[in-house]
Protein backbone atom coordinates (compact mmCIF):
# COMPACT_ATOMS: atom_id res chain seq x y z
CA UNK A 1 0.00 0.00 0.00
CA UNK A 2 1.84 3.68 -0.95
CA UNK A 3 1.81 5.37 1.76
CA UNK A 4 0.64 9.25 1.26
CA UNK A 5 2.45 12.52 2.85
CA UNK A 6 0.22 12.12 5.90
CA UNK A 7 1.65 9.16 7.46
CA UNK A 8 5.52 9.56 6.22
CA UNK A 9 7.77 7.79 8.22
CA UNK A 10 11.30 10.18 8.50
CA UNK A 11 14.65 9.60 9.83
CA UNK A 12 16.79 12.73 10.71
CA UNK A 13 20.58 12.18 10.84
CA UNK A 14 22.28 12.78 14.09
CA UNK A 15 25.89 12.49 15.81
CA UNK A 16 27.69 14.94 17.55
CA UNK A 17 30.71 14.07 15.25
CA UNK A 18 29.33 15.84 12.79
CA UNK A 19 30.78 19.07 14.63
CA UNK A 20 34.27 17.66 14.16
CA UNK A 21 35.23 20.47 11.96
CA UNK A 22 36.98 23.68 11.77
CA UNK A 23 37.55 25.75 9.34
CA UNK A 24 37.99 28.98 11.38
CA UNK A 25 36.25 31.39 13.18
CA UNK A 26 35.36 33.85 10.25
CA UNK A 27 34.64 31.42 8.41
CA UNK A 28 30.16 31.04 7.13
CA UNK A 29 30.60 27.35 8.54
CA UNK A 30 30.97 27.29 11.91
CA UNK A 31 31.30 24.56 14.65
CA UNK A 32 27.71 24.83 16.17
CA UNK A 33 25.95 24.72 13.32
CA UNK A 34 24.64 21.43 12.94
CA UNK A 35 24.36 20.87 16.87
CA UNK A 36 21.78 24.50 16.38
CA UNK A 37 19.75 22.85 14.32
CA UNK A 38 19.74 19.59 15.77
CA UNK A 39 18.73 21.44 19.09
CA UNK A 40 16.39 23.49 17.32
CA UNK A 41 14.20 20.23 16.20
CA UNK A 42 14.36 18.66 19.34
CA UNK A 43 13.08 21.90 20.82
CA UNK A 44 10.47 22.38 18.51
CA UNK A 45 9.24 18.52 19.07
CA UNK A 46 9.52 16.96 15.83
CA UNK A 47 11.87 14.05 17.54
CA UNK A 48 9.30 13.03 19.87
CA UNK A 49 7.12 12.46 17.02
CA UNK A 50 6.10 8.95 16.56
CA UNK A 51 7.20 9.10 12.80
CA UNK A 52 10.38 10.68 13.47
CA UNK A 53 13.75 8.54 14.58
CA UNK A 54 17.17 9.87 14.83
CA UNK A 55 19.56 7.75 12.90
CA UNK A 56 23.23 7.40 13.23
CA UNK A 57 25.31 8.44 10.13
CA UNK A 58 28.15 6.23 9.04
CA UNK A 59 31.08 7.05 7.47
CA UNK A 60 31.13 7.13 3.89
CA UNK A 61 32.48 4.11 2.37
CA UNK A 62 35.93 4.16 1.21
CA UNK A 63 35.03 2.19 -1.73
CA UNK A 64 32.19 4.71 -2.87
CA UNK A 65 34.57 7.69 -2.33
CA UNK A 66 37.04 6.31 -4.43
CA UNK A 67 34.11 5.90 -7.15
CA UNK A 68 33.04 9.32 -6.53
CA UNK A 69 36.74 11.10 -6.22
CA UNK A 70 40.24 10.82 -8.08
CA UNK A 71 42.74 9.23 -5.91
CA UNK A 72 45.25 12.20 -6.23
CA UNK A 73 42.96 14.02 -4.37
CA UNK A 74 41.84 12.02 -1.62
CA UNK A 75 45.62 11.45 -1.06
CA UNK A 76 45.64 15.05 -0.50
CA UNK A 77 42.86 15.43 1.43
CA UNK A 78 44.39 12.89 3.77
CA UNK A 79 47.87 14.24 3.98
CA UNK A 80 46.20 18.44 5.21
CA UNK A 81 44.38 15.59 7.46
CA UNK A 82 47.27 14.47 9.17
CA UNK A 83 48.97 17.88 8.88
CA UNK A 84 46.42 20.39 9.27
CA UNK A 85 48.74 21.99 6.74
CA UNK A 86 46.90 23.11 3.22
CA UNK A 87 43.76 24.28 2.04
CA UNK A 88 41.01 22.55 -0.33
CA UNK A 89 40.35 25.81 -1.64
CA UNK A 90 40.69 29.45 -1.71
CA UNK A 91 37.34 29.50 0.25
CA UNK A 92 37.34 26.23 1.40
CA UNK A 93 40.53 25.78 4.68
CA UNK A 94 41.97 22.50 5.82
CA UNK A 95 42.19 21.71 8.92
CA UNK A 96 43.61 18.52 11.13
CA UNK A 97 41.36 15.17 10.76
CA UNK A 98 39.73 16.78 8.03
CA UNK A 99 39.32 13.30 6.24
CA UNK A 100 37.47 11.85 9.03
CA UNK A 101 34.99 15.01 9.27
CA UNK A 102 34.18 14.70 5.56
CA UNK A 103 33.52 11.15 5.64
CA UNK A 104 31.03 11.25 8.30
CA UNK A 105 29.13 14.62 6.93
CA UNK A 106 28.86 13.31 3.62
CA UNK A 107 28.17 9.49 5.21
CA UNK A 108 24.91 10.89 6.84
CA UNK A 109 23.56 10.96 3.11
CA UNK A 110 24.51 8.18 2.50
CA UNK A 111 23.28 6.68 5.09
CA UNK A 112 19.90 7.91 5.00
CA UNK A 113 19.80 7.42 1.69
CA UNK A 114 20.33 3.47 2.55
CA UNK A 115 17.52 3.45 4.90
CA UNK A 116 15.08 5.04 2.58
CA UNK A 117 16.05 1.86 0.22
CA UNK A 118 15.70 -0.55 3.13
CA UNK A 119 11.79 0.56 3.93
CA UNK A 120 12.54 1.34 6.98
CA UNK A 121 11.38 4.77 6.71
CA UNK A 122 10.26 6.93 3.55
CA UNK A 123 12.06 10.10 3.79
CA UNK A 124 15.48 11.45 5.60
CA UNK A 125 16.83 15.13 6.13
CA UNK A 126 20.09 15.44 7.42
CA UNK A 127 21.47 18.81 8.96
CA UNK A 128 24.07 18.59 7.07
CA UNK A 129 24.89 17.55 3.27
CA UNK A 130 24.19 18.98 -0.01
CA UNK A 131 28.08 19.21 -0.66
CA UNK A 132 27.31 20.14 -4.70
CA UNK A 133 30.32 21.97 -5.95
CA UNK A 134 32.90 19.10 -5.37
CA UNK A 135 33.76 17.75 -8.46
CA UNK A 136 35.54 14.42 -8.88
CA UNK A 137 39.27 15.55 -9.30
CA UNK A 138 38.87 18.15 -6.40
CA UNK A 139 36.53 20.33 -3.90
CA UNK A 140 35.62 23.89 -3.21
CA UNK A 141 32.91 26.22 -2.63
CA UNK A 142 33.02 24.62 0.83
CA UNK A 143 32.48 21.09 -0.05
CA UNK A 144 35.07 18.78 0.20
CA UNK A 145 33.15 15.10 -0.61
CA UNK A 146 30.52 15.42 -3.28
CA UNK A 147 27.39 13.69 -1.04
CA UNK A 148 25.26 14.30 -3.93
CA UNK A 149 27.14 12.57 -6.25
CA UNK A 150 28.01 9.59 -3.60
CA UNK A 151 24.03 9.02 -2.93
CA UNK A 152 23.34 8.68 -6.72
CA UNK A 153 26.20 5.93 -7.48
CA UNK A 154 24.67 4.16 -4.34
CA UNK A 155 21.58 4.35 -5.60
CA UNK A 156 22.65 3.17 -9.45
CA UNK A 157 24.31 0.48 -7.16
CA UNK A 158 20.49 -0.66 -5.96
CA UNK A 159 19.62 -0.88 -9.28
CA UNK A 160 17.38 3.22 -9.06
CA UNK A 161 17.11 4.25 -12.69
CA UNK A 162 15.79 7.57 -12.63
CA UNK A 163 16.80 10.16 -9.62
CA UNK A 164 16.13 13.46 -9.42
CA UNK A 165 18.42 16.22 -8.05
CA UNK A 166 16.18 19.42 -6.98
CA UNK A 167 18.53 21.58 -6.00
CA UNK A 168 17.18 25.16 -4.94
CA UNK A 169 20.29 26.08 -2.87
CA UNK A 170 20.98 29.46 -4.40
CA UNK A 171 24.35 28.84 -5.79
CA UNK A 172 24.50 26.54 -8.63
CA UNK A 173 25.27 22.93 -8.29
CA UNK A 174 28.10 22.75 -10.77
CA UNK A 175 29.80 20.05 -8.77
CA UNK A 176 26.50 17.44 -9.63
CA UNK A 177 26.25 18.88 -13.17
CA UNK A 178 29.77 18.02 -14.36
CA UNK A 179 29.23 14.32 -13.11
CA UNK A 180 26.06 13.58 -14.37
CA UNK A 181 26.28 16.17 -17.86
CA UNK A 182 25.76 13.05 -20.53
CA UNK A 183 23.56 10.80 -17.75
CA UNK A 184 19.96 10.10 -18.24
CA UNK A 185 19.78 8.40 -15.24
CA UNK A 186 20.24 12.15 -13.53
CA UNK A 187 17.85 14.65 -14.00
CA UNK A 188 19.05 18.00 -12.27
CA UNK A 189 16.81 20.93 -11.90
CA UNK A 190 19.24 23.67 -10.51
CA UNK A 191 17.44 27.12 -9.80
CA UNK A 192 19.96 29.55 -8.98
CA UNK A 193 21.08 33.47 -8.53
CA UNK A 194 22.36 34.61 -11.67
CA UNK A 195 25.84 33.09 -12.22
CA UNK A 196 27.04 36.79 -13.72
CA UNK A 197 26.92 37.77 -10.02
CA UNK A 198 26.62 34.52 -7.92
CA UNK A 199 29.45 31.86 -6.87
CA UNK A 200 30.50 29.51 -9.12
CA UNK A 201 29.91 31.39 -12.24
CA UNK A 202 28.09 28.61 -14.02
CA UNK A 203 24.67 27.44 -14.07
CA UNK A 204 23.72 28.71 -17.80
CA UNK A 205 20.27 28.71 -19.23
CA UNK A 206 22.40 26.87 -22.19
CA UNK A 207 23.73 24.12 -20.37
CA UNK A 208 21.37 21.78 -21.44
CA UNK A 209 23.55 18.15 -20.54
CA UNK A 210 24.86 16.52 -23.86
CA UNK A 211 24.37 12.90 -25.73
CA UNK A 212 22.25 10.61 -23.73
CA UNK A 213 21.57 13.07 -21.32
CA UNK A 214 20.60 16.18 -23.17
CA UNK A 215 17.73 17.95 -22.10
CA UNK A 216 18.30 16.38 -18.16
CA UNK A 217 20.47 19.09 -17.11
CA UNK A 218 18.20 22.14 -16.21
CA UNK A 219 19.41 25.46 -14.98
CA UNK A 220 17.09 28.58 -14.27
CA UNK A 221 18.53 31.02 -13.17
CA UNK A 222 17.00 34.20 -11.17
CA UNK A 223 18.27 38.39 -11.07
CA UNK A 224 19.36 40.21 -8.01
CA UNK A 225 16.58 40.93 -5.84
CA UNK A 226 14.18 37.83 -7.27
CA UNK A 227 11.28 37.16 -4.60
CA UNK A 228 8.77 34.71 -4.22
CA UNK A 229 6.60 35.74 -6.94
CA UNK A 230 8.85 35.52 -9.78
CA UNK A 231 10.10 31.96 -8.21
CA UNK A 232 6.72 30.67 -7.90
CA UNK A 233 5.86 31.71 -11.74
CA UNK A 234 9.12 30.09 -12.68
CA UNK A 235 8.69 27.48 -10.33
CA UNK A 236 5.22 25.90 -11.68
CA UNK A 237 5.79 26.49 -15.21
CA UNK A 238 9.03 24.86 -15.29
CA UNK A 239 9.01 21.72 -12.15
CA UNK A 240 5.90 19.94 -12.10
CA UNK A 241 6.19 19.56 -16.37
CA UNK A 242 9.49 18.29 -15.96
CA UNK A 243 8.88 15.65 -13.05
CA UNK A 244 6.12 14.74 -14.47
CA UNK A 245 8.15 13.76 -17.90
CA UNK A 246 10.66 12.25 -15.85
CA UNK A 247 8.53 10.24 -12.84
CA UNK A 248 11.77 9.92 -10.83
CA UNK A 249 12.51 6.80 -8.67
CA UNK A 250 14.27 9.09 -5.87
CA UNK A 251 14.47 12.53 -4.91
CA UNK A 252 17.65 14.35 -3.57
CA UNK A 253 16.30 17.74 -2.80
CA UNK A 254 17.96 20.76 -1.54
CA UNK A 255 15.76 23.53 -0.47
CA UNK A 256 17.76 26.58 -1.21
CA UNK A 257 17.77 28.23 2.42
CA UNK A 258 20.36 30.46 1.44
CA UNK A 259 18.06 32.03 -1.07
CA UNK A 260 16.25 33.62 1.82
CA UNK A 261 16.22 37.61 2.07
CA UNK A 262 18.10 37.52 5.31
CA UNK A 263 20.59 35.68 3.76
CA UNK A 264 24.66 37.23 4.05
CA UNK A 265 25.93 35.56 0.82
CA UNK A 266 23.10 36.36 -1.43
CA UNK A 267 20.80 38.53 -2.94
CA UNK A 268 17.73 36.52 -3.22
CA UNK A 269 14.61 38.03 -1.68
CA UNK A 270 12.99 34.40 -1.22
CA UNK A 271 10.75 34.35 2.40
CA UNK A 272 9.82 30.69 3.79
CA UNK A 273 6.70 30.87 2.44
CA UNK A 274 8.15 29.94 -1.01
CA UNK A 275 10.00 27.50 1.11
CA UNK A 276 6.93 26.33 2.44
CA UNK A 277 5.37 25.92 -1.25
CA UNK A 278 8.75 24.28 -2.99
CA UNK A 279 8.92 21.67 -0.49
CA UNK A 280 5.15 20.49 -0.70
CA UNK A 281 5.55 20.50 -3.98
CA UNK A 282 8.33 18.60 -4.47
CA UNK A 283 7.25 16.03 -1.10
CA UNK A 284 4.02 15.84 -3.23
CA UNK A 285 6.00 14.76 -6.32
CA UNK A 286 8.06 12.23 -4.28
CA UNK A 287 4.73 10.57 -3.03
CA UNK A 288 3.05 10.14 -7.15
CA UNK A 289 6.35 8.77 -8.25
CA UNK A 290 8.83 7.55 -6.38
CA UNK A 291 6.35 5.38 -3.45
CA UNK A 292 7.96 8.46 -1.11
CA UNK A 293 11.65 7.85 -1.22
CA UNK A 294 13.27 11.21 -0.78
CA UNK A 295 15.91 12.60 0.82
CA UNK A 296 16.52 16.15 2.11
CA UNK A 297 20.35 17.82 2.56
CA UNK A 298 20.46 20.71 4.24
CA UNK A 299 23.12 22.72 1.34
CA UNK A 300 23.66 26.09 2.37
CA UNK A 301 22.25 28.94 4.96
CA UNK A 302 24.37 31.66 6.44
CA UNK A 303 21.78 33.66 8.55
CA UNK A 304 20.86 31.72 11.64
CA UNK A 305 17.72 32.55 11.93
CA UNK A 306 16.32 32.06 8.10
CA UNK A 307 18.24 28.32 8.30
CA UNK A 308 16.40 27.03 11.12
CA UNK A 309 12.98 28.76 10.15
CA UNK A 310 13.51 26.94 7.03
CA UNK A 311 14.52 23.90 8.37
CA UNK A 312 11.48 23.89 10.83
CA UNK A 313 9.17 24.30 7.54
CA UNK A 314 10.70 21.29 5.85
CA UNK A 315 10.12 19.04 9.15
CA UNK A 316 6.70 20.03 9.43
CA UNK A 317 5.31 19.83 5.40
CA UNK A 318 7.34 16.03 5.67
CA UNK A 319 6.10 15.13 9.13
CA UNK A 320 2.26 16.78 8.78
CA UNK A 321 2.48 19.06 11.63
CA UNK A 322 2.59 22.55 12.34
CA UNK A 323 4.70 25.03 12.33
CA UNK A 324 4.78 28.90 11.92
CA UNK A 325 8.16 31.05 11.48
CA UNK A 326 7.42 34.38 12.67
CA UNK A 327 6.11 37.10 9.99
CA UNK A 328 8.88 38.09 7.15
CA UNK A 329 8.66 40.84 5.05
CA UNK A 330 11.86 41.34 2.37
CA UNK A 331 12.57 44.55 1.62
CA UNK A 332 10.72 44.88 -1.80
CA UNK A 333 8.87 42.92 -3.96
CA UNK A 334 9.17 41.76 -7.82
CA UNK A 335 9.13 44.63 -10.40
CA UNK A 336 8.65 44.97 -13.35
CA UNK A 337 12.26 44.41 -14.58
CA UNK A 338 12.51 41.33 -12.68
CA UNK A 339 9.46 39.72 -13.65
CA UNK A 340 10.73 40.69 -17.79
CA UNK A 341 13.91 38.90 -17.20
CA UNK A 342 12.45 35.72 -15.12
CA UNK A 343 9.71 35.36 -17.69
CA UNK A 344 12.63 35.46 -20.95
CA UNK A 345 14.98 33.07 -18.80
CA UNK A 346 11.48 31.19 -18.14
CA UNK A 347 10.92 31.22 -21.98
CA UNK A 348 14.75 30.16 -23.01
CA UNK A 349 14.52 26.88 -20.62
CA UNK A 350 11.62 25.83 -21.96
CA UNK A 351 12.89 26.60 -25.84
CA UNK A 352 15.82 24.58 -25.09
CA UNK A 353 14.75 21.96 -22.63
CA UNK A 354 11.32 20.92 -23.24
CA UNK A 355 12.09 20.86 -26.75
CA UNK A 356 15.25 18.23 -25.99
CA UNK A 357 12.80 16.08 -24.23
CA UNK A 358 9.64 16.24 -26.43
CA UNK A 359 7.71 17.66 -23.58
Amino acid sequence: MMRTPADCRIGFLWSPLLETFDFGRKHPIRVGRFKMIYDFVEKQGFLNLPNVQVINPELLPEDLLRTIHAQDYITEVQRISETGVGDIDIDTPGFKDIYFNSRIVSGASVTGTKAVLSGSIDHFISPTGGFHHAKYEWGGGFCIFNDVAACIYELKHQSIERVLIADFDVHHGNGTQKYFYSDSGVMQISFHEDPEWMYPHDGNIEDIGEGTGLGYNINMHFPMDSGDAVYKYAFDELVPPLIDHYKPQFIIFIPGFDAHYLDRLAHLKLTTDMIRYVTSEIHSASHTYSNGKMGVVTGGGYHPDSLLWGIGTVMSELAGVPYEPPPQKPPFEDNQETWEEVKSNVARVKQLVFSALGI
